[in-house]
C-alpha cells in the first residue's frame, strides 16, 4: 500500500455488498481558494443552475450515444427519447431534473428491454425504485451488476476531485446533505453510461442466476468471480482511446480533464464551461442486419458462400440462445 501510495495508485475498497467503503487518495491538492469560490458558484443561483445545466446536457449526450451505439445491435424505439429531449426547461434545478429525469425514464426503458432480452431469467424491473439502487437493496442481478459497477465509477470520481482539490461535499445539480458527497454524484452521470455498457457486455456472456449469491433477505450478491469480471469490463472500456483535444486519451484520462476543466470554470480561468466526452464506440460487427442475414442462409446458399455447416450451426445457435458473435471481413464480404 506504502508503494502504490507513493505512486499515486488509488486503491478502492468494497464491502460484500458492493458498498464503496473507502479509498486511498493522491495527496490533496490544497486550494483554500478554489474551495472558497466553488462554495460561492454554489451559493449564486445563477452559476449553480448554469453548471448543473452542462451536466445534464452532458449526459443527455452521452446516454443517447450509448442509446444510437445500440441500435445497430438489439431493437430499440427512440421515440420516447427523441419526444422527450424536444422539452428542455433549464428554468430552475427542480425543472432540470424533471427534465433529466423524464429522459432518464425513457432511457432505462429502452435499457430494460435489452436486459430483458439478454438475461430473461433474471427479471429485471426498473431503477426507478430508489432503493434498488442502494448495494444492500438489489433485488435482481442485473441492479446488483449495475450498483457494484456505481460504486466502482464512484470511486474513480472521488480521486479526481480529490486530486484537483474541489470540496467533494458541494455539487450543483444534487443537493447537499450529511454524509452525502453531492460532487461526486453530479459528476458520475457523466460516465455512468459507461458502466451500463459493461453491464450489457457482462449480460451477453450469458451469466445464470448460479453467478449470484441471495441472502436471506432476498437481496442479490455478486460471486467473486462476477465482481471481477464485470470489473475487467469497466476497465477495458475506460482504457480505450479516443481523440480528445487534438491527441488520442484514454477514457479514464478524458474524466480527470473533465473534472479539471470544471475546477478552472470554478476558479474563474474559464469563462464557460463545457464538457467534453467523446461518443462511446461499441467494436462490433454482429448488426441485427447481419444476424439476419445469417439466419436466412440455407444449404445452398451455405455451399455456394463456401462456408463450413458447423461454422454456420454453430453461429446460428448462438444468435438464437441471444449470444454475441465473431464476424471477420472475409465471412463478412461472402455473407454481404
Amino acid at each position: 500500500m506504502r508503494w502504490l501510495s507513493k505512486h499515486d495508485v488509488s486503491i478502492s475498497l468494497l464491502n460484500w455488498n458492493g458498498n464503496l467503503l473507502s479509498v486511498t487518495q493522491p495527496q490533496e491538492t490544497l486550494n483554500a481558494d478554489l474551495k472558497i469560490k466553488q462554495y460561492e458558484k454554489y451559493l449564486n443561483p445563477e452559476s449553480r443552475l448554469y453548471i448543473a445545466g452542462q451536466i445534464v446536457r452532458q449526459k443527455v449526450k452521452s446516454s443517447l450515444s450509448l442509446i444510437n451505439g445500440l441500435l445497430k445491435f438489439y431493437d430499440i424505439d427512440l421515440t420516447t427519447i427523441n419526444r422527450e429531449m424536444q422539452r428542455v426547461d433549464y428554468k430552475n434545478i427542480n425543472s432540470l431534473m424533471m427534465y433529466e429525469g423524464r429522459i432518464a425514464s425513457a432511457y432505462w426503458t429502452e435499457l430494460s428491454k435489452i436486459f430483458n432480452q439478454l438475461a430473461p431469467d433474471f427479471n429485471f424491473q426498473s431503477r426507478k425504485n430508489l432503493s434498488y439502487s442502494w448495494n444492500m437493496n438489489a433485488s435482481d442481478p442485473v441492479n446488483a451488476l449495475l450498483n457494484y459497477g456505481y460504486a466502482i465509477l464512484e470511486s474513480m470520481v472521488r480521486k479526481n476531485i480529490n486530486t484537483v482539490g474541489l470540496d467533494a461535499s458541494i455539487g450543483y445539480l444534487h443537493e447537499i446533505a450529511p454524509s452525502k458527497h453531492s460532487l461526486v454524484y453530479d459528476l458520475q452521470e457523466l460516465f455512468r453510461y459507461v458502466i451500463d455498457y459493461s453491464v450489457i457486455e457482462l449480460l451477453e456472456t450469458k451469466l445464470k442466476k448460479s453467478d449470484f449469491i441471495t441472502t436471506e433477505n432476498y437481496h442479490i450478491r455478486l460471486r467473486p468471480n462476477i465482481a471481477k469480471l464485470l470489473i475487467d469490463k469497466i476497465k477495458n472500456n475506460f482504457n480505450k482511446r479516443y481523440e480528445f483535444r487534438n491527441k488520442q486519451h484514454t477514457l479514464e484520462n478524458i474524466m480527470f480533464e473533465n473534472v479539471r476543466e470544471l475546477s478552472r470554470y470554478i476558479s474563474g480561468k474559464a469563462k464557460t464551461l463545457e464538457f467534453k466526452i467523446p461518443d462511446i464506440e461499441i467494436s462490433r460487427n454482429d448488426t441485427i442486419d447481419m444476424r439476419n442475414k445469417i439466419m436466412s442462409i440455407d444449404p445452398e446458399k451455405r455451399k455456394a458462400l463456401k462456408i463450413n455447416k458447423s461454422t454456420l450451426w454453430y453461429q446460428k445457435k448462438k444468435i438464437k440462445e441471444g449470444k454475441t458473435i465473431k464476424m471477420y471481413n472475409k465471412t463478412k464480404v461472402r455473407i454481404e
